[in-house]
């Protein structure tokens, strides 16, 4: 059951809506509404409560969903076959004359028989005649939706039901990326450059989503007919050219690993022998006192690791790392990249020994990451001592401002508003530029009621998130106003 807390007219007003739209649809990709669900009770005997019961949607919302694989990105196929669904919810939607103006990852349920329903119609809104007038006289409605998946002309409070389309759009590139619009958009242009980030996705469901993305939303597809035939032609087309090369003698394909052939002769020797044999050879010199006829081998290894982690290889990436610490089992630097390509994985405990390991090198990064684990498993206490223990004036400022953000962070937790609030102001004079810190202080500036400072700091996360790239920067989008 959905119940209303306050009883602001415009509030009532939209949960209202609420319940007479969900009654008058039915699709499988739509919360059910009984004709009797929305009613009202007096809880104090003078103040009326409002009350929605709707059907319980199994299963995790698409944000949800993400974050539990580690925000790796959904393959085309994937991309295809929930995009079909939305679309045909949308229809059902559009058709009724309503459009719903706050489709984000967070409003889609995924549900164990793998249909997506479309959620939390609070905003929904209908496509009436005066409605329309409005918007020919540039009168200017209600301002409702979602950083990063709000379209300009809902931000203005002009509406239209290809508004729908951006956010879908938008949802659609956060999942295909991993990444938070915000983080990809260019702030010259408004646009998003994300195409880099999703290389499984062809020109033509790029070439999609672009249009349904488009600024202006004469731009967009007209309705949501249009999207499906384009859909089917993309369709049709992938199974074309797949029918085409299953017919073929395929080659031998060149995988990452195979791409460092060209850069390293000994390596390209080595892979040429099959993994297994490879980490055996590199065992075996190791064994025999080889090291000298290998010199900074161990080097080269951890950059080619790096180089396939920050290129999100993260398999190709790990091999090369365990080859590094196969010839030299005490590269701190190994150790603390391994822990961060587990991390990214979301494997905490390996991360968490690997951080371990590191921290005896003494390397500043590894402490600060390991209490961020600590945080996330809600060890506030550990993680304090440990953050604590390590700040030092001496210390790197790009460091120091990580160490300083997560301590308020974890101070945040423990409720100490009044000491995490001047850690995260020491971090944000250390960098005023990153967002992470600013996203901290806005949740203590709530927690202390300053309503006024929080948005300030709210404002300043927005507008270094897209640059940030810290882990929980993506997580403090979605709770951020």
């Amino acid at each position: 059951m959905k119940v209303l807390l306050n009883n602001y007219p415009k509030a009532v007003s939209l949960f209202q809506r609420e319940a007479l739209v969900l009654k008058q649809l039915n699709h499988p990709g739509i919360p059910k509404v009984e004709p009797d669900g929305y009613f009202t009770w007096l809880q104090d005997g003078k103040t009326p409560c409002h009350c929605l019961v709707m059907e319980k949607i199994e299963g995790r919302n698409l944000e949800e969903w993400l974050a539990s694989k580690s925000n790796q990105p959904i393959t085309q196929e994937q991309a295809i076959y929930w995009l079909k669904q939305l679309v045909e919810i949308l229809e059902q939607l559009h058709q009724q004359q309503y459009f719903h103006r706050d489709i984000k990852p967070s409003n889609i349920m995924l549900k164990p028989d793998g249909q997506l329903v479309l959620i939390d119609f609070g905003a929904v809104r209908e496509v009436t005649a005066s409605y329309l007038q409005q918007q020919a006289a540039n009168v200017t409605g209600t301002r409702i939706g979602s950083a990063g998946y709000q379209p300009p002309e809902q931000a203005d409070g002009h509406a239209v039901p290809q508004s729908d389309f951006f956010a879908l759009g938008r949802t659609f590139v956060h999942l295909l990326t991993g990444k938070h619009p915000m983080r990809l958009r260019n702030p010259q242009t408004l646009e998003l450059n994300w195409r880099e980030f999703a290389p499984q996705v062809t020109d033509s469901l790029a070439n999609l989503l672009d249009d349904m993305m488009a600024l202006v939303p004469s731009a967009r597809p007209e309705n949501t007919l249009v999207i499906g035939q384009r859909l089917a032609e993309i369709e049709l087309t992938a199974k074309a050219e797949s029918s085409r090369v299953s017919q073929k003698v395929k080659p031998v394909s060149l995988t990452e690993s195979d791409e460092q052939r060209k850069t390293i002769n000994l390596v390209s020797l080595l892979k040429s022998l099959g993994v297994n044999c490879w980490l055996a050879l590199l065992l075996l010199l190791r064994l025999l006192g080889w090291r000298s006829l290998l010199p900074k081998l161990e080097v080269t290894f951890n950059n080619r690791g790096v180089d396939n982690h920050l290129a999100n290889r993260l398999g190709v990436a790990k091999i090369y790392y365990h080859c590094a610490l196969l010839i030299k089992p005490d590269y701190m630097k190994t150790h603390y990249n391994l822990g961060s390509l587990y991390e990214k994985q979301g494997k905490y405990p390996q991360a968490t020994a690997e951080y371990q390991i590191a921290m005896g090198g003494n390397i500043s990064a590894a402490f600060n990451n390991l209490a961020r684990l600590q945080i996330i498993a809600k060890q506030y206490t550990v993680a304090v001592d440990l953050l604590k223990a390590r700040l030092s004036p001496d210390e790197d400022q790009e460091v120091r401002y990580a160490l300083l953000k997560n301590l308020g962070w974890a101070l945040l937790k423990q409720q100490r508003y009044s000491e995490a609030k001047s850690y995260l102001e020491e971090a944000i004079e250390l960098k005023s530029d990153r967002a992470a810190a600013y996203g901290v202080l806005a949740q203590v500036l709530e927690a202390i009621g300053d309503k006024h400072k929080a948005r300030v700091a709210w404002d300043s996360f927005w507008r270094y998130a897209p640059n940030d790239h810290s882990p929980e920067v993506d997580a403090w989008m979605m709770i951020a106003p």
